[in-house]
């Protein structure tokens, strides 16, 4: 067993841009490319998250910064430090059990592809993490490991079929065949469907102001890099800033939205070749079967309204998280949104106000929820060593990717009254949502013409 995770764990510890290079290059040579084509592939989409991560990093640095000079100049203490994705998942890659869920995972889609549950195949692998995750959340608030990787499995099985239901929504909004997106955050459709549907009532088809829309109605301030500058400006306004500083944050906000569509376009040269090779390889050996290679979320990166809202919504967050009665944590490392904004970018096809409204109503719960596993955090912190909690402080992850779902199982997990209320309901909700995302899929299909 020993041999086994230092395995897993020497994969995991050379970190995403490597791993993913030695994982796409290997499915390349699989599909029968040649060597030079698969590694050059794979090359580039470690390059391309290399490239995502840097400007994530300058955006975060910079009007992070800005964001947390406003939350000191109220004064407010809150006990709970936001880390951000980076370390959580870190962190939870200190628990125990956690090499068991890279085999899991993997077992878990050879089957389904194998008794044809599945079109997709899982290419994501860097994600374990967050099965990973939903594992230790579940064992440490139940006592129970177990259940925590029966969860986890469970999830598993979900974000498959939900690849499966929406990979045609994904090829109209990327321009890219043959993908699909097994990432555990597009699971928070299972709530956020029933809402966007709502929207789509109340509001009509119109009612859209994209990146497009608004460069083509305003000139200038519709620009991605202009739009970045107001914002950042406002950003470091609201932080206190002089005016050298705000300038300058405003111009280093504009230069990470003008940077983000470029980096993005380095997914789709690493991705599209694998894809092209992988469904001939498909073909070739299962009759009538069309297969979807699973990838992570940057392949839509190059979407400025993702940006847009996550900048906008920063005092957003920071007003709610110093006005929210029970809330605990600062938000400080998973200020940029991604794991609520994503989803809503994808339920409502890049529908800007809609994801301006479902971002703001959504916010709260992520506090809360964030707020409710951070004495988990803090409490692995302390058992592994993974990182040195000062007394008086805690770890919190907001932003975390299916913040409800992850909540919901925890307290079923308990058998607590509200846990086992809000679990039927996840059901009803999930047979909904997959009900209603696949009849949409397949109308974008004939929309899109495409014959399989």
């Amino acid at each position: 067993m020993g041999y086994i995770e230092g395995f897993f764990q020497g994969l995991i510890d050379m970190g995403a841009p490597v791993f993913l290079t030695i994982i796409l290059t290997v499915l390349g040579l699989v599909f029968r490319m040649k060597f030079s084509r698969a590694f050059s592939a794979g090359l580039t989409l470690g390059v391309a998250l290399v490239g995502i991560n840097i400007v994530v990093d300058f955006m975060i640095t910079n009007v992070g910064e800005a964001s947390r000079s406003f939350v000191e100049l109220t004064g407010i203490q809150l006990g709970a430090l936001d880390m951000g994705w980076p370390p959580a998942l870190g962190l939870a890659w200190t628990w125990e059990f956690a090499f068991l869920m890279f085999p899991i995972q993997i077992l878990v889609n050879i089957l389904m592809l194998s008794f044809r549950w599945t079109s997709c195949v899982n290419v994501d692998m860097w994600n374990v993490g967050n099965k990973v995750c939903t594992a230790f959340l579940v064992a440490y608030v139940s006592g129970y490991a177990w259940l925590g990787l029966l969860f986890a499995t469970l999830q598993s099985v979900l974000e498959l079929k939900n690849a499966d239901y929406t990979r045609y929504r994904l090829q109209k909004l990327t321009g890219i065949p043959g993908v699909s997106m097994p990432h555990p955050m597009f699971l928070s459709g299972i709530w956020f469907y029933p809402f966007v549907k709502i929207m789509d009532k109340i509001f009509p088809s119109t009612f859209n102001f994209d990146a497009q829309k608004l460069r083509d109605k305003i000139g200038i301030f519709g620009e991605t890099h202009v739009m970045g500058f107001l914002i950042g400006c406002l950003i470091g306004a609201f932080g206190g800033y002089d005016i050298r500083s705000i300038l300058t944050l405003g111009v280093q906000a504009g230069a990470a939205l003008m940077l983000f569509p470029l980096v993005a376009k380095l997914f789709t040269t690493a991705l599209t070749p694998v894809s092209e090779s992988a469904t001939s390889f498909m073909k070739k050996r299962f009759s009538n079967r069309a297969f979807t290679i699973g990838l992570d979320w940057p392949i839509m990166a190059g979407r400025s309204e993702h940006w847009l809202i996550m900048i906008l919504t920063i005092p957003i967050i920071l007003v709610y998280a110093l006005i929210l009665p029970g809330n605990l944590v600062l938000p400080f490392g998973g200020l940029m949104n991604i794991c609520m904004v994503v989803p809503l970018f994808y339920l409502t096809m890049g529908n800007l106000p809609k994801m301006a409204i479902g971002t703001i109503i959504g916010i709260p719960m992520q506090l809360y929820v964030a707020s409710y596993f951070a004495p988990h955090f803090t409490a692995l912190a302390n058992a592994t060593g993974g990182v040195e909690v000062p007394d008086g402080q805690m770890l919190a992850w907001f932003g975390m990717d299916i913040s409800e779902l992850r909540y919901i199982i925890a307290e079923f997990s308990l058998f607590t009254p509200i846990g086992i209320v809000l679990f039927i309901i996840t059901i009803a909700l999930t047979i909904y949502y997959f009900k209603g995302i696949r009849k949409e899929d397949l109308k974008i299909k004939k929309e899109l013409g495409i014959e399989e």
